[in-house]
């Protein structure tokens, strides 16, 4: 499942892929006025986010991604070029990321910016800026370089099958979508096999406008729109099977908290544990300082991040994050199960 969202003031398209099976998601270029949008979209669909990814850094909008992390534990990623701090993923070249039965491919175009990444799933490419329905990014800022552009496009992106849909992070004419065939034959700038030195030309004088929050958004961007850096705080190497041997005898000073939904507890959750559910638990910071010891478990290990990483915000140091692990291992293991 592919939703595109869009950002009017800046013409940005963020797009949320989901496994509709697993219900995991990832969400593509974010905008920071759609925060709440795009959480209450995350929120309704039930969907476990692993992944933000950014295409690039861009000069026209400010990320959400690094508050969309303090959310969900989301990952965030970009391209290896980028050479960004409190990056969760630097992906390289042709390495995949996975998205429950699916696999998103980066391929790097630098060209636009030198950190400029696509992603290829499943018959799709999320182009960024690199490759726009007609048109192309401009190089004339952030290490821009047309050459380096044409050849990621043109060596990479256009070797793509021709049915390959294109969707990228802007529009301005109200287009949507496109495909590699589509743009092959009839992009203004690249199509038809236009040769390299006449596209370097015509890219070196397009005489264009800055963007306007350019002075804003690269900054911002570049520290993932939030002054944070999750590795302030150590996750421990704690799992499900050292959680069942803390359980078969957990004193009363000790608590077990399972941060998924409500619905998740009430199917099955680990005998005795509390419900305080992601997003939940900076109401319960006097309660939770109250015990000696907090484990906290989700399904994956991904909200469970993110309650130990807001938990320290608040200056609990006690917490025990099963990070790597959930309440499927918990089940696959034997382990007894208690629902409601």
């Amino acid at each position: 499942m592919v939703k595109q969202l869009f950002d009017r003031e800046s013409c940005t398209y963020s797009y949320l892929l989901v496994d509709s099976k697993t219900r995991e998601g990832a969400l593509i270029d974010p905008v920071r006025e759609q925060f709440d949008r795009d959480m209450q979209i995350i929120n309704e669909l039930g969907i476990e986010l692993l992944y933000t990814i950014e295409t690039h850094p861009h000069a026209d909008h400010v990320t959400s991604s690094g508050k969309i992390r303090q959310m969900t534990g989301a990952r965030i990623v970009f391209g290896e070029n980028s050479g960004l701090q409190a990056i969760d993923i630097l992906i390289g070249d042709q390495q995949e990321l996975t998205l429950g039965n699916y696999q998103i491919r980066a391929i790097a175009t630098p060209g636009h910016t030198s950190a400029c990444t696509c992603y290829y799933v499943d018959g799709m490419v999320f182009s960024g800026d690199t490759l726009l329905i007609r048109g192309c990014g401009r190089t004339d800022f952030q290490d821009g370089d047309p050459g380096r552009l044409y050849d990621s496009i043109t060596q990479k992106l256009f070797t793509l099958g021709d049915e390959t849909l294109v969707y990228p992070a802007h529009d301005y004419n109200g287009k949507t979508w496109s495909t590699i065939g589509e743009e092959k034959k009839w992009n203004p700038r690249l199509g038809n096999n236009r040769e390299k030195q006449s596209f370097v030309d015509l890219m070196n004088n397009l005489n264009l406008d800055l963007p306007k929050k350019i002075n804003e958004a690269v900054p911002a961007n570049t520290s993932i729109g939030v002054n944070f850096d999750p590795r302030r705080y150590l996750l421990h190497d704690f799992t499900m099977d050292d959680l069942h041997k803390v359980w078969r005898s957990l004193p009363e000073n000790k608590l077990i908290m399972d941060n998924r939904t409500v619905e998740e507890f009430s199917r099955g959750h680990v005998p005795g544990s509390r419900n305080i559910p992601i997003g939940t638990e900076n109401e319960h910071v006097d309660e939770l300082k109250e015990f000696e010891q907090v484990y906290v478990y989700c399904r994956s290990g991904r909200r469970a991040q993110t309650a130990f990483t807001n938990l320290g915000l608040q200056g609990l140091d006690h917490i025990i994050c099963i990070s790597h692990s959930g309440m499927p291992n918990w089940i696959d293991a034997g382990y007894p199960v208690e629902s409601e």
